[in-house]
């Protein structure tokens, strides 16, 4: 499997990283991923280990809770596939009603993210859709705002022809008065089940919603325009929640949030991680790079020591500024862009050989 492009990661330990891939030239309508597992301590002289599957991956997680011998990865596709790496037995799970193209797809969109939350798994993704793990499977946490594929059907059915005059109106009132609600969440976080914060927009707003347990509340922000892509729950008091467009924000449900007033430019920051007293922002595009922030002061700037020289700069086509992936587990940061896997130590940056790259 050459010319691949790695897509996404999660780790596990300071010593095992989960990367998946594709072909740099797949066919968007034919979906295929490799799962891929680096020990930097290899068991018996082996680091890597991989499996494939027929469907995109979206998301990776680990699972330490609802009964696992031992901590495990699990894979989100598009259409709801849940792949756990499970010891002794894996097993896969199907959400029901998710996803675009499968038989049972309720067509709210793709699923986007997965995390575990106090033992137990969520997902959420397109359409507004957020899904809980519990005994009997999968089920809707909460469907305030959830898309309503019926009624999106039905305005589409009432609409006027094309050549009407009529049509542009249309148009336009269905651009300004939605009759569904199209919210995409990206990720989700929180401290126990009644305590959850999930972000992701709607057109062009950013979204940012709590679950108490009971009840999805939409919290308000100071911003007007903007996509929120990761929430990191620091304590009950302290959210962080970073976006595209430089966006940084802090704050929680009760005080409210107020946006970090940083030179961050136009960068699509993918996360945030805790490091060394800071949080880690990893950044892909505009202009991209691995950046720090200091909690205490607001303050934020280029990662240092500098990590290596992206491969992808030397495919002149290449757009990647930077890598869409960092996470700090104990002393190590772990970082991954297109082509390359670094391995920070606290001292020194490692690059880390893909035997496919």
């Amino acid at each position: 499997m050459k010319k691949i492009v790695l897509t996404r990661a999660c780790a596990a330990s300071e010593d095992v990283i989960a990367v998946t891939a594709v072909l740099k030239d797949a066919e968007i309508y034919d979906p295929d991923a490799r799962a891929y597992q680096y020990r930097h301590r290899a068991d018996l002289g082996e680091h890597w280990y991989y499996e494939d599957f027929k469907f995109s991956v979206q998301d990776i997680a680990v699972v330490t809770g609802d009964g696992a011998i031992s901590p495990y990865f699990v894979l989100l596709s598009a259409e709801g596939d849940v792949y756990h790496f499970s010891d002794p037995d894996r097993f896969q799970e199907k959400i029901d009603g998710a996803g675009t193209t499968s038989p049972d797809s309720r067509f709210y969109g793709k699923m986007l993210s997965i995390e575990e939350v106090n033992g137990t798994l969520y997902a959420c993704g397109a359409g507004g859709q957020i899904y809980i793990r519990g005994a009997d499977g999968w089920k809707l946490l909460s469907d305030a705002v959830l898309h309503n594929s019926d009624a999106e059907l039905s305005s589409v059915d009432s609409a006027p022809d094309m050549h009407d005059p009529a049509w542009g109106d249309w148009i336009i009132q269905q651009a300004l008065n939605p009759v569904t609600r199209e919210v995409v969440f990206y990720d989700l976080a929180g401290s126990s089940e009644d305590n959850i914060y999930i972000c992701g927009t709607e057109r062009t707003k950013p979204m940012l919603c709590h679950w108490d347990g009971t009840t999805l509340q939409e919290l308000s922000l100071p911003i007007n325009e903007g996509a929120l892509t990761d929430v990191y729950v620091e304590s009950e008091e302290s959210i962080w929640v970073c976006g595209r467009e430089g966006i940084v924000l802090h704050g929680n449900r009760h005080r409210g949030f107020v946006p970090i007033s940083a030179d961050t430019r136009l960068n699509l920051f993918h996360s945030m991680t805790p490091y060394r007293g800071k949080l880690v922002l990893p950044s892909s595009v505009r202009p991209g790079g691995l950046y720090e922030l200091d909690p205490a002061t607001g303050g934020i700037g280029k990662f240092d020591p500098p990590m290596p020289r992206l491969t992808s700069r030397n495919d002149a086509d290449n757009m990647e500024g930077g890598p869409f992936f960092a996470q700090a587990v104990g002393g190590v940061l772990w970082v991954v862009a297109s082509k390359d896997i670094f391995r920070f130590d606290g001292t020194t940056w490692e690059r880390v050989t893909h035997p496919d790259i």
